[in-house]
């Protein structure tokens, strides 16, 4: 096995198209031009962008109640036109509605709104943007005293929802906020699954009603107590809907995190941050909620150079269960930064999340941030995205906000942009930076006018993975992960 150590250059994870080409021409194929997403079944979110119109973003939902906990939506607009649209805020509070606003986003740049200055009732807010004719991409921010978490909106609602990474220890919280955005009742089912196996279906959490433009709450009441890794899936047998996780980490880990959940299951999964520090703890929670085993394969990219790290035992996924990874049981993983790869051998579909708990900066403490994968229709070497965008950028000038990692069999080159009055405008020193063969790097954004409270969009000529890493704000110091949005 140790001859698999360090790795270089063209095999399987450098993805099977590859292997294809060269038995054909002798040699890979370079991508030629960027991919854009399309409508269909939903995965990750995506922005429309270049031709494709959505004119609906879903919002996960950001806390509401107290000092310091609220959050906002922001519409980022690249068009040389305004757009013009329409938010609806929902709530849990009883017997609420949906609360209508209309707005308007002038020709590049950004509309934000606070959602509880537009519904101030309920414990959760969740909301619906839609935008007349499409052309911008939409995001929300969720504030708490223990930091804030970004994510992404999606372009859809789903009758399936998993989340691999929950965490009950410690006295740690755990909200799971499911919001029907449709006039009509919407029923939906839980399915818990733990380390040992054992698939719960609580009868409580059966056959529960959503109303037609409302947010359900199943808070840490409803769920298993004192689990350390727990996997979740929301099975609506009437309906469509958006489900988000907002959890308050207490004990080993800390910090708030609130994202959406996997709307579909996927037979890869791929990050572009991680760390093999010794002041980190970085752990991958897999869930397989499927009636098979899965046999998935782990793979550390851009160790050196264009080398990956696979000298990794595979991992076994019993049907129906949550198995928990983490890179102190891989032995001589070399240090610093990676991205890594999940792949499931047997095609098994499975959902994977990364939690990593790093220091929260000179205050001291630590702060944990748990971000999804991104699916094998968004990150593969001929599937991959050649732009990712964001609405939400980094108010500070600060090291590493934004992680990028090459898919592709051959180097390349990568520019940030921000977005401004001016359009799409590079910012200055970070145009063209060198990114080698599955190889991370890691920008930050400088002290620039034309960059900082904008949006960015990251550029590459070849595939890629894009991750921020925000400042967390709030009492709490450190950074919070997300995805940008592919496209």
């Amino acid at each position: 096995m140790s001859a698999r150590r360090l790795v270089a250059g063209l095999v399987s994870v450098v993805l099977p198209l590859l292997l294809v080409v060269a038995a054909v021409s002798g040699e890979p194929t370079r991508a030629t031009a960027p991919t854009f997403a399309a409508m269909g079944t939903p995965t990750m979110p995506f922005v429309p962008y270049q031709g494709f119109i959505n004119s609906t973003w879903f919002c996960p939902g950001v806390p509401n109640g107290g000092t310091g906990p609220g959050g906002s939506v922001t519409v980022a607009n690249p068009l040389d036109v305004p757009l013009v649209g329409h938010l609806t805020v929902f709530t849990d509070a009883p017997g609420v509605g949906g609360t209508e606003i209309d707005f308007e986003v002038p020709a590049r740049d950004t509309f934000n709104t606070e959602l509880s200055a537009v519904q101030g009732q309920g414990s959760y807010l969740s909301a619906m943007v839609e935008i007349n004719g499409g052309g911008g991409w939409v995001e929300q921010q969720a504030d708490h005293p223990d930091g804030s978490a970004v994510s992404p909106c999606s372009n859809s609602t789903s009758g399936t929802w998993y989340f691999a990474d929950n965490y009950t220890l410690f006295d740690s919280q755990e909200d799971l906020v499911i919001t029907n955005p449709f006039p009509d009742k919407a029923i939906i089912d839980f399915e818990f699954a733990n380390a040992d196996g054992t698939v719960r279906t609580p009868g409580r959490l059966q056959g529960m009603p959503i109303e037609g433009n409302s947010v359900l709450i199943v808070d840490q009441r409803e769920l298993l107590k004192d689990e350390a890794t727990m996997g979740i899936s929301i099975i609506a047998s009437r309906g469509r809907v958006v489900a988000a996780r907002a959890q308050q980490y207490l004990g080993e880990r800390q910090g708030f995190s609130l994202s959406l959940g996997a709307p579909a299951t996927s037979i890869e999964w791929t990050f572009a941050d991680g760390e093999n520090s010794g002041e980190n703890f970085e752990r991958y929670a897999i869930y397989n909620p499927s009636d098979r085993d899965a046999v998935v394969t782990p793979v550390f990219l851009g160790i050196n150079s264009d080398t990956f790290f696979n000298d990794v035992e595979e991992i076994t996924v019993g049907a129906g269960r949550v198995v928990s990874f983490s890179i102190a049981d891989v032995p001589d993983l070399p240090a610093g930064f990676h991205g890594a790869s999940f792949r499931s051998q047997n095609d098994v579909p499975v959902v994977v999340e990364r939690a990593i708990t790093r220091p929260a900066g000179d205050g001291g403490g630590f702060a944990t941030t748990v971000v999804r994968g991104v699916e094998s229709l968004y990150a593969g070497a001929n599937t991959g995205y050649f732009r990712w965008s964001m609405a939400v950028g980094t108010e500070l000038a600060v090291d590493d906000v934004l992680v990028v990692l090459n898919l592709s069999a051959f180097a390349g080159t990568v520019t940030v942009s921000a977005l401004g009055a001016g359009g799409e405008v590079p910012v200055p020193g970070l145009e063209s930076i060198p990114i080698g063969v599955n190889t991370v790097v890691r920008i930050a954004i400088p002290q620039e006018v034309a960059a900082l409270g904008h949006p960015l969009i990251v550029t590459a000529d070849q595939p890629i993975v894009v991750e921020r890493l925000l400042p967390r704000g709030g009492d709490l110091r450190g950074r919070s992960g997300s995805l940008a949005l592919p496209g």
